[in-house]
């Protein structure tokens, strides 16, 4: 008697579970609504494309439309909320992103090219958030145009340091507005979307954010594969790769007989048509003296595959410490060494291993 009684509760709790699920299912379902995307162009003709792609979390066509003969378009889209769009065409271009929550958003694009666009709450903080950053991407741009227009490397060492600094305080932005927002689709948007300029730092930070809700998400998951991969190609803790380059004098230079000498060695790979490892010359020639002092020496390695410009740079930086070289960005020491940027230096010990990577100046005079 107990037994049937206990096959008749385990047979409904499988029941009831099965009904749980079924539940649930319809209730996911239940979730997806019926939104609007209405676009309107005072700029593009009657007959222009627009194709519609769900952004988030794989990039998806879900619908194409053509504008009518008074310039809109009205797309019709059943989905979760919220969720994550771009609207495209060509003639003139445009990509505009489009965060549904609910009823209807409206992009308008007028006659004098700005965009206009009215959704949800979240459209709207998007909106504000690229609003305050245009100004310092405009910035970012035209000191680009000027490192582009710099006729020496005197005018191109300026423009790429302001470069440089307006780089920073355009991700310094970015990062503020995903760190609010990491708990809506936003911050995973804007973090998906930029991940390519992410450094090191930046994914730690950004692995931190996301973690402190306790929920695995998919752009979690890409910050993993990113610093995995960043992880993979670092030295630090690692034996340093040997090497036995020629010198600007001709002569032989090993590694070992590097570190036999010194209490650290400053590996700097670089190349004489690289501005930023150019302005490294310049900022590490006047603390070398004091560096060599402390029993630290500087070697660089450049990946110049015309010697005749590696000496002249040599020359025109006035540098002092050891110039090995190593011609080509593919020659077996600078793959060795994992080189995939410049400059990229490394520090390393009278063991033999790489006790810091990717040296600043800032780290130089920490050590003096």
């Amino acid at each position: 008697m107990n037994c049937y009684l206990k096959k008749i509760v385990v047979v409904m709790g499988i029941i009831t579970t099965t009904a749980f699920s079924l539940l649930s299912a319809r209730a996911q379902q239940a979730k997806k609504v019926s939104m609007d995307i209405e676009f309107s162009s005072a700029l593009h003709p009657a007959g222009t494309k627009l194709k519609l792609y769900r952004e988030w979390p794989k990039r998806s066509l879900v619908d194409t439309g053509s504008l009518g003969a008074l310039h809109r378009y009205r797309f019709h889209v059943t989905d979760s909320l919220p969720a994550v769009f771009t609207l495209e065409s060509r003639k003139p271009f445009l990509n505009q992103t489009i965060i549904l929550e609910k009823g209807i958003c409206t992009i308008t694009l007028g006659a004098d090219s700005q965009v206009l666009v009215k959704g949800g709450i979240l459209q709207t903080k998007l909106e504000q958030h690229l609003q305050r950053i245009k100004p310092l991407e405009k910035e970012w741009a035209a000191a680009g145009n000027q490192y582009t227009k710099a006729k020496n490397l005197e005018e191109k060492l300026i423009a790429e340091k302001e470069n440089r600094v307006l780089a920073e305080k355009v991700q310094f932005a970015r990062m503020a507005f995903i760190k609010n927002n990491v708990d809506n689709p936003l911050g995973e948007w804007l973090t998906h979307h930029n991940l390519y300029s992410m450094q090191q730092k930046d994914l730690q930070m950004l692995k931190g954010w996301f973690s402190l809700g306790g929920k695995k998400n998919t752009v979690s998951k890409e910050i993993e594969d990113k610093l995995q991969v960043l992880e993979r190609n670092l030295l630090l803790g690692k034996k340093a790769p040997f090497f036995n380059l020629t010198s600007i004098t001709g002569d032989r230079v090993t590694l070992e007989e590097l570190i036999g000498k010194n209490k650290y060695v400053l590996i700097d790979f670089w190349a004489s048509w690289c501005t930023p490892c150019r302005a490294t010359n310049r900022n590490i020639a006047p603390l070398y003296k004091e560096l060599k002092s402390k029993g630290i020496e500087v070697v660089s390695i450049s990946v110049d595959e015309n010697n005749d410009l590696w000496k002249k740079a040599v020359e025109s930086d006035q540098i002092p410490w050891v110039q090995l070289i190593s011609p080509s960005i593919k020659s077996g020491t600078v793959v060795d060494y994992h080189v995939s940027t410049l400059p990229s230096t490394f520090l390393i010990d009278q063991d033999g291993f790489v006790v810091k990577q990717n040296v600043e100046i800032n780290d130089l005079k920490k050590l003096l």
